[in-house]
């Protein structure tokens, strides 16, 4: 049976828009912080687009609580990877507070 595409239904587009829809109406639901964990893998960083997309499209009064960033340093990472994911901490960082969006990025924690 060939592999079936998570965007054959609606295709990309909706799908990621459905996606954002969802984000937003679970961070609106309660006043809990957010902790995304962040490798600067493909799933991590797509999971944080994600989260970063919805929160920036709310109005600036629902933004009320931080979104914590976190990446764990666990010392067995390739010395390039370990640069990258610092190096896109700390443009995210930057590019947070330009839009004005409340996250807290925490890098290079040690295990």
């Amino acid at each position: 049976m060939p592999n079936k595409s998570a965007f054959a239904e609606r295709g990309l587009t909706a799908t990621v828009h459905a996606l954002i829809s969802e984000v937003r109406t679970m961070y609106c639901a309660d006043e809990l912080p957010w902790i995304v964990g962040y490798s600067g893998g493909k799933d991590s960083t797509a999971c944080l687009q994600l989260v970063w997309l919805a929160l920036r499209s709310l109005p600036p009064e629902k933004r009320r609580k931080p979104l914590n960033v976190i990446s764990t340093d666990t010392l067995v990472e390739n010395p390039v990877v370990a640069a990258w994911v610092t190096h896109s901490l700390d443009a995210m960082r930057q590019m947070a507070a330009d839009e004005d969006l409340l996250f807290i990025l925490i890098g290079s924690l040690p295990l």
